[in-house]
């Protein structure tokens, strides 16, 4: 069977979803701009250790985003430096955030007029964290998020966050988690008291016996809030993402996955006011 063209996918599969392709303006940007929202998730093939490959990687992948209307790009976990980088890198290198990593993305969004939400690792008064960083379009850090549910020996040099807080972003509420937060329904359910209008995750989360399995249906069934999961590709010292998932998931259904062996974006258009998906596009990076 040949694979699904975009065309097949925009006109054949997305009906199904309860989805419709909507024309895009000469800005790119789809019609109604404070209704409809286009998320883009950056499917990354993270290199371990590789922090300025890795940024150049995120600057190229922003760069075709914006071109294709984005508003917001959203990155995997520990998207710069990779899960394990502790065992090629070390930790010295880490800095108070937003380090000049951060700066430098947050720069290059501010530039092409997008909301950057970064996974990124940061020291904060000699403690290391598995961070979540907002950045809006004008440049300004809107939240911050550190990873509450950190994994036993690969993150024992994070050290956990606490309760998860809403931040805003473009006039939207938004209850950010990092991976395994979303594994137990309490951040989540927090979240959803706070506020959140929605739920984004940056996350490096791979299939199988340890896996997601239904844990983002879960959790957007509870809170009745879409939840916008980065997940990322590529191998990690042991760890296979190739078969990883990116999602969107709301009401206990899962709209929208992708699964790529290279870096991908998927730009999803989220209309806030009817909270549904209205179109889906998908850019592999070359």
């Amino acid at each position: 069977m040949a694979p699904l063209t975009r065309r097949d996918f925009m006109m054949g599969v997305l009906p199904l979803l309860g989805c419709t392709p909507r024309a895009r303006g000469r800005t790119g940007r789809l019609a109604g701009p404070n209704r409809v929202l286009n998320v883009c998730l950056c499917h990354l093939d993270v290199h371990v250790g590789a922090l300025e490959r890795n940024c150049a990687a995120l600057e190229a992948a922003m760069r075709l985003a914006a071109k294709h209307g984005a508003q917001w790009f959203v990155t995997p976990e520990l998207a710069l430096s990779g899960y394990h980088f502790d065992r090629h890198i070390g930790t010295d290198w880490i800095a108070p955030g937003p380090d000049r990593y951060a700066r430098r993305l947050g720069e290059r969004a501010q530039a092409l007029g997008l909301a950057l939400v970064l996974g990124h690792a940061e020291r904060v008064s000699g403690r290391l964290y598995n961070t979540l960083f907002a950045i809006d379009a004008n440049g300004r850090l809107r939240g911050r998020h550190h990873k509450i549910n950190t994994i036993p020996v690969s993150e024992d040099w994070s050290s956990r966050g606490r309760s998860p807080n809403v931040f805003e972003l473009d006039r939207t509420r938004v209850g950010p988690l990092i991976c395994a937060d979303a594994w137990p329904t309490n951040h989540a359910r927090t979240l959803k008291q706070q506020g959140a209008e929605m739920l984004v995750s940056c996350a490096n989360w791979a299939r199988g016996e340890h896996g997601p399995g239904d844990t983002w249906e879960r959790r957007s069934a509870e809170t009745d809030l879409p939840l916008f999961v980065c997940n990322r590709t590529g191998t990690d010292d042991g760890l296979d993402f190739r078969s990883a998932q990116s999602v969107l998931s709301h009401r206990g259904r899962r709209l929208f996955s992708l699964d790529a062996a290279t870096t991908t974006l998927a730009m999803l258009a989220w209309d806030r006011s009817a909270r549904r998906l209205v179109q889906v596009e998908r850019w592999a990076l070359r």
